[in-house]
């Protein structure tokens, strides 16, 4: 898979469904936010300005992935800005660290996509890479 990154979105009646790949769980989860900034505005416009930490603490993997995603949208929201070039720095059982480039929204030349409201559990998958298998990390976004 290289560097470039890769996600899809599953059908859902009501919400998205985002399933991205890496060639590890951490590329896989950072797959994940790039999925979510491609449903909130044009990701192709992103170009991060400064970066910025985040880490999260959960009692396993499932919380790492709600904890980090809500953490971007929350971000996003309060402070008006975007998320792009997305680093997972560590990912282990309980804490997750990232490296994220962060840019103001400006609404003309992002555009405006659809709101994600919120990250669920429902249909979670989290795959670990096996015998030459990517990575597999599937998340529902409530929209």
């Amino acid at each position: 898979m290289g560097t470039s990154r890769h996600f899809e979105y599953i059908d859902h009646t009501a919400d998205i469904i985002v399933r991205a790949y890496g060639e590890t769980l951490a590329e896989a989860f950072a797959c994940a936010a790039e999925a979510m900034f491609a449903v909130i505005t044009d990701s192709a416009e992103i170009r991060p300005t400064s970066r910025e930490p985040v880490d999260i603490e959960s009692i396993d993997r499932e919380g790492l992935l709600v904890g980090f995603l809500s953490e971007l949208i929350v971000r996003h929201e309060s402070r008006s800005v975007v998320v792009g070039d997305i680093r997972i720095t560590a990912l282990g059982d309980t804490h997750l660290r990232a490296d994220i480039g962060i840019e103001p929204f400006d609404e003309i030349r992002h555009g405006t996509g659809t709101q994600v409201k919120g990250v669920s559990y429902h249909l979670m998958e989290i795959r670990d890479p096996v015998d030459g298998d990517p990575a597999v990390v599937q998340v529902l976004f409530d929209i």
